[in-house]
């Protein structure tokens, strides 16, 4: 069916009446216009999610799979058209979105780049509001993770940029799930409950974790050795069971960076090699240990030391979860020292940028517009742990970087 817009009045009414229910709606979206762009939008993305809602293996007994809405690069602003800090609306679909009831989404996460630019005052300004509508009334466990533009360092003024503490901070006390978060950090892990069985353990990393601004963020992940250590020897390891499956959430691509866009890293960059924490998940998928030291790319005597042993762990990855490139992709993680070759690659997957004022210029061919029915974006995955598969879909304007174009994409992990 084509629906004109320019006579919104009668496909409304007709969206009204065949849409999927959402009397459990919590917010009212801005204006009419916005309201109808949510409502084809929301129509056609739960109709391309509810076929792959559960395994039908036994036609009998389906089993629910595990559900995730994945968004990124959400640009809260004073500027942004569609997530202005006043009523950010593209954020605020999100969270309506995955709030219905009949979708039975399990958890939402955020990867990076919550907000863009400003004075200091602005940017916790913007922050703030990310937060509230993020988390207002929303009741799935959901997971932010901070990314380049959170730090504010983009600004020429030291006196503009938010430290790694005001962050943690800004963070405090604003989620809706218990979180194993060390004090004052921005990093932490959280275990959901699998309807599959088990749990999904999220992890999320902190680009920014640094004591002072000796590095600037706004082009450099910084991960502390205590950040590292964390991750290693509790996220990895406390209480996990076999019944495990691990997604961790980073905000830059795990890939070496190229100006070139041959990798979706092409600008910023890592002060340690970004084979850091994939070599560490590649010892862990292998049951063994790994012993290294990384080189600073900036002050090579400040290197940084990882001994670890997973030879009696537990649980599964599944894969990661970023975004920066403003771009929806998935890509194998390669390159790495102790690749096992008996298992699949690690697998990362971004999710474009949701707001369509921040169009990607390099990697993105898809049409975004302001105020518009193309302009909000992200991603939505159902992971079956028993089959090993995810599936990926979308909701508003999308184009996968690879030109493919059926759905739902289906991985092996």
């Amino acid at each position: 069916m084509t629906i004109d817009l320019k006579n919104r009045t009668g496909a409304f009414l007709l969206l009204l009446l065949c849409v999927v229910c959402c009397d459990d709606n919590p917010y009212t979206l801005r204006g009419n216009d916005y309201e109808f762009y949510y409502m084809v939008n929301n129509k056609q993305a739960v109709a391309r999610l509810v076929p792959f809602m559960y395994n039908r293996t036994d036609a009998a007994n389906p089993i629910e799979r595990f559900k995730l809405v994945h968004i990124s690069d959400v640009h809260v602003s004073d500027w942004s058209v569609d997530n202005n800090y006043q009523s950010p609306n593209n954020l605020i679909e999100s969270v309506t979105f995955a709030n219905q009831s009949e979708l039975k989404i399990n958890t939402m996460v955020a990867t990076g780049d919550h907000i863009s630019g400003g004075t200091k005052r602005e940017a916790l300004q913007y922050l703030n509001s990310f937060y509230t509508h993020l988390y207002a009334d929303n009741r799935i466990p959901t997971f932010p993770c901070y990314g380049n533009h959170d730090s504010n360092m983009s600004e020429r003024s030291k006196s503009e940029y938010l430290s790694s503490a005001e962050l943690a901070n800004a963070f405090t006390n604003k989620g809706n799930y218990s979180l194993q978060r060390p004090a004052g950090k921005s990093y932490y892990y959280a275990d959901v409950k699998n309807p599959m069985g088990g749990f999904i353990r999220f992890i999320a990393l902190d680009m920014t974790d640094q004591p002072d601004f000796q590095y600037n963020t706004m082009i450099n992940a910084v991960f502390s050795q205590e950040q590292i250590d964390w991750f290693a020897n509790v996220a990895l390891k406390q209480d996990m069971t076999d019944q495990h499956s691990i997604i961790v959430l980073a905000h830059y691509p795990f890939q070496p960076y190229k100006n070139d866009a041959s990798t979706y890293l092409i600008d910023g960059n890592f002060i340690h090699s970004y084979k850091l924490f994939p070599e560490i998940i590649e010892a862990f998928r292998s049951r063994s240990s790994i012993q290294k030291t990384y080189e600073n790319i900036w002050k090579p005597l400040e290197t940084c030391t990882v001994d670890y042993d997973f030879s009696e762990s537990k649980g599964e990855f599944i894969c990661y979860l970023g975004g920066h490139a403003h771009v929806f992709a998935v890509f194998d993680i390669k390159g790495l020292s102790n690749a096992n070759e008996q298992l699949l690659p690690q697998r990362m997957i971004l999710s474009t940028n949701q707001a369509a004022s921040n169009a990607g210029v390099v990697f993105s061919r898809v049409r975004r517009e302001n105020a518009d029915i193309t302009s909000n974006s992200f991603t939505i995955y159902s992971i079956d742990t028993r089959e090993r598969k995810i599936y990926i879909t979308y909701f508003g304007s999308f184009n996968p970087s690879s030109g493919r174009a059926e759905f739902p994409i289906i991985l092996d992990y």
